[in-house]
């Protein structure tokens, strides 16, 4: 997980603070006792909103280093199971913060102090739901396809990597951007020609026969036996009233040309592109709850 940019803006956020709270300070200065008053609830939560950018920095930084830390052999169970040793000081916690929502002198103050409370509860749920969820994303690798769907900037590569772990198969994948994450050497990048030729489709024999293409390439350059990742598939059917059409034939193609291939198709669920119509064709659907990958549900969509 990089925080790269988000970084950057951390430190523009504390400049803008810093400058506004001078700012502020300057007009203090010079202000009567009246007028005071008012700045006076302004400069501590600008204070605050400085100090909360320095305490998100700093946090960040710390994150980056765990990826150094080896690897252990505990499951995620055991994990679980761990941590609800001190569930006892994720309720306090919860209690604690919303005792100070109640006391804080501020509106942004009583806000955070709730929002802190209202995640420590989050914690303890996602403590409890983790498990099974885990559990039940094991049952994808039962069928032979699945669309893993979400909402766009969602971590979708978190539970792609899972599903792929599960599966042991040999990966390929079709990446539809530049800025798709490299799961795998075998892979191949849609070419700019694509889109133009899925924008111009307006029959169903059109969507059909670019859905034949598309997977007699695919088919050509992926082993038997493969998982071929379709990373944003919402990006390669044409107008959603040929949504099925496509996949139908699509999906269709790639069963005739590989002998037990794995599908697992991406989609940003806001970005257009016929998720629904993928439904039907598909033996599980995972849909992402949360964009970082911790809240999911699997259902079974197809016998």
């Amino acid at each position: 997980m990089s925080h790269e940019r988000l970084r950057e803006n951390l430190i523009r956020a504390q400049y803008m603070e810093h400058a506004v709270l001078m700012s502020l300070m300057d007009v203090y200065r010079k202000a009567d006792a009246d007028a005071r008053r008012y700045l006076e609830v302004e400069i501590l939560e600008t204070m605050t909103h400085r100090e909360i950018m320095k305490a998100l920095q700093r946090s960040f930084d710390e994150f980056e280093r765990l990826g150094g830390i080896p690897e252990g052999k505990l499951s995620m169970r055991e994990v679980v199971d761990h941590l609800r040793n001190q569930e006892i000081v994720e309720t306090d916690a919860e209690r604690f913060y919303s005792e100070q929502a109640a006391l804080a002198p501020t509106p942004f103050l009583r806000g955070l102090f709730d929002l802190i409370s209202r995640d420590e509860r989050l914690h303890h749920d996602i403590l409890e739901y983790a498990p099974q969820a885990r559990e039940s994303l094991r049952e994808v690798v039962r069928g032979s396809s699945c669309v893993v769907e979400g909402s766009p900037g969602s971590n979708f590569a978190a539970i792609v990597r899972i599903v792929l772990g599960d599966l042991g198969r040999r990966i390929f994948v079709v990446r539809t951007r530049e800025e798709v994450p490299r799961l795998s050497e075998e892979e191949i990048l849609i070419l700019p020609s694509y889109y133009e030729d899925r924008d111009r489709v307006r029959t169903r024999k059109e969507a059909t026969a670019l859905a034949t293409r598309l997977s007699v390439e695919i088919a050509g350059r992926a082993a038997e036996g493969s998982a071929v990742v379709l990373y944003y598939a919402s990006d390669l059917a044409p107008a959603p009233d040929l949504a099925y059409e496509f996949w139908d034939n699509a999906i269709s193609v790639l069963r005739r040309s590989m002998r037990d291939v794995y599908l697992l198709l991406v989609c940003a669920v806001d970005e257009g592109g016929g998720c629904d119509a993928v439904y039907p064709l598909v033996d599980y659907v995972v849909q992402m709850m949360d964009v970082d990958a911790l809240l999911y549900k699997v259902r079974k969509v197809s016998p």
